[in-house]
């Protein structure tokens, strides 16, 4: 498999926008239930791009 990091890295940073963008949008009180979902989720895979990120990341 080819080296996916830059992959991930531009994964992670667009989960977090997106997460930042619904949560904007909840502090603002323009929001409904499904907004805490979705914000809730894109944390969660950006969490998990950057626990991967640095588990591969080679030891020297």
């Amino acid at each position: 498999m080819a080296n996916r990091r830059l992959f991930r890295i531009l994964l992670a940073i667009a989960c977090f926008v997106f997460a930042g963008v619904k949560g904007w949008q909840i502090w603002q009180g323009e929001y409904e239930w499904i907004d805490v979902f979705i914000l809730i989720a894109f944390l969660a895979f950006g969490i998990m791009y950057v626990v991967v990120l640095t588990k591969n990341t080679p030891q020297e």
